[in-house]
C-alpha cells in the first residue's frame, strides 16, 4: 500500500520529468492533452461531442498517481474553504460528483505545474 507522502513525491517526480520541457507545449491545455487527462472530442458538421477520458491516452501511472492525490485532497477539504480553489472545489463536488472533480483537480494542477516550471515560479494559492 502506498502511502499520501509517496504519492505527493511520485506525483510531484512524474509531473516535473513530464513536464520539464516546457517548450515542447504551446500552453498548459496541450500538456494536459499530453498526459491524458482532457475529454476526447469528436466533431462533425459543427457538432461538437465531447466523450470522456481516454483511458489509453498518456502514462497511466502518472494519471493514476495524479488522481489519488486529487481524491485525497477532495475528501479532506474543510466545510469552510480558505481558498478560490477549495470553494472552486466544493462548488464542483456537488454540482458533478467526487471522481469528476478528481479529473478536473488534475486537469487544473497539471496546467498550474506547466505554468509555473515555464514562468519559474512557486505556487501562490489566492486567498478569499
Amino acid at each position: 500500500m502506498i502511502s499520501l507522502n509517496e504519492v505527493d513525491a511520485l506525483g510531484a517526480a512524474g509531473l516535473i520529468a513530464s513536464l520539464s520541457q516546457t517548450k515542447h507545449f504551446k500552453n498548459g491545455r496541450c500538456a494536459s492533452v499530453y498526459l491524458g487527462v482532457t475529454p476526447k472530442q469528436f466533431s462533425s458538421g459543427g457538432k461538437t461531442v465531447m466523450l470522456g477520458i481516454d483511458k489509453c491516452a498518456g502514462d497511466k501511472q502518472l494519471k493514476s498517481c495524479l488522481f489519488l492525490g486529487a481524491l485525497s485532497y477532495i475528501s479532506n477539504l474543510p466545510e469552510k474553504p480558505k481558498t478560490l480553489k477549495q470553494q472552486w472545489l466544493l462548488r464542483l463536488v456537488a454540482r458533478s460528483g467526487v471522481k469528476r472533480a478528481c479529473i478536473a483537480l488534475v486537469n487544473k494542477n497539471i496546467r498550474t505545474a506547466w505554468a509555473m516550471l515555464k514562468q519559474g515560479t512557486n505556487y501562490q494559492p489566492a486567498m478569499i
